[in-house]
């Protein structure tokens, strides 16, 4: 065969899988961030109580 040709093919596929392998840690970064920000955060013990006072004045 001829063994530039294979070379070049070979050298390719290499990157071609770096790249790949790039993006996915790069998207998976990502998701992980939007994850954490989506989250839901748990309610304080304070914020509550701040609420239920002023419902109660206002009532």
């Amino acid at each position: 065969m001829n063994w530039p040709v294979i070379i070049i093919i070979g050298i390719a596929a290499f990157l071609f899988i770096g790249f790949l392998v790039y993006r996915n840690s790069k998207d998976k970064t990502e998701l992980e961030n939007k994850l954490k920000q989506d989250y839901r955060k748990p309610r304080d013990d304070e914020g509550d109580a701040e609420i239920e006072e002023a419902i109660k004045c206002i009532s």
